[in-house]
């Protein structure tokens, strides 16, 4: 047996797991049956009701059980409309996340300038805001600076230009080795680009939040690094 095939499923992907087999006890259907009702092969549904691998339900085959069963889809990943919200992460955890990304060299940090949309006091009209509070702040684009964070696709290296031609050998051995890129920020990248463009669609209504989210866990679970 393949290593990969013995990883356990964990997650949606188990709460999914759950759900159908109660759906399937409840309506006493056996997993042949349901393959054929759901058009899939039953040794795939098997693996993909199985505890352990890298076979997981993708979005057609869950709106497919959804419809035999009759059930949103949600109830399939485990939600109900109370868990619809997620509560936002604390500055504590955010930081503690940072700080493991720059210590552990994963992104990189560059000193931006960002013009932004503010209201800021309005001085001209200080002596009149009594009598006319709207005018006690005032449109102002200002520019702000800040640390910008970012997932570089090339390898970090250090600058050549002040180096002797043993060290500059060194590196251009080390890029002939390892390649000018860096495959696990290029996933890192690949993955944000994937996830904006679906979030796009989710906020436009074009797609259920459940597909969303389903899509997202799919694609965390294909990632190599």
């Amino acid at each position: 047996m393949k290593q990969t095939e013995k990883k356990s499923k964990e997650g949606i992907q188990l709460t999914i797991i759950e759900a159908v087999e109660a759906l399937m006890e409840e309506n006493k259907i056996n997993q042949a049956a349901l393959a054929r009702k759901i058009n899939m092969g039953p040794a795939q549904l098997s693996k993909c009701l199985s505890r352990k691998g890298n076979n997981y339900f993708g979005i057609e085959t869950l709106i497919r059980i959804s419809d035999c069963f009759k059930v949103p889809i949600d109830k399939l990943l485990g939600r109900t409309a109370s868990s619809l919200s997620k509560k936002p992460a604390s500055n504590t955890d955010i930081c503690r996340q940072i700080v493991n990304l720059m210590e552990t060299g994963t992104v990189n940090v560059i000193n931006v300038t960002v013009e932004e949309n503010t209201y800021q006091p309005n001085k001209a009209a200080a002596n009149n805001t009594a009598n006319d509070p709207a005018n006690a702040f005032r449109y102002e684009k200002k520019k702000s600076p800040y640390k910008m964070f970012y997932f570089s696709n090339y390898r970090p290296l250090p600058d050549m230009k002040n180096m002797n031609k043993s060290e500059k050998k060194s590196v251009e051995s080390e890029l002939n080795a390892n390649g000018l890129y860096h495959p696990k920020r290029i996933e890192i990248n690949a993955f944000i680009e994937y996830y904006l463009k679906l979030q796009d669609l989710y906020k436009k209504d074009d797609l259920p939040r459940a597909f969303f989210e389903q899509a997202i866990e799919d694609r965390l679970n294909q990632m190599r690094y």
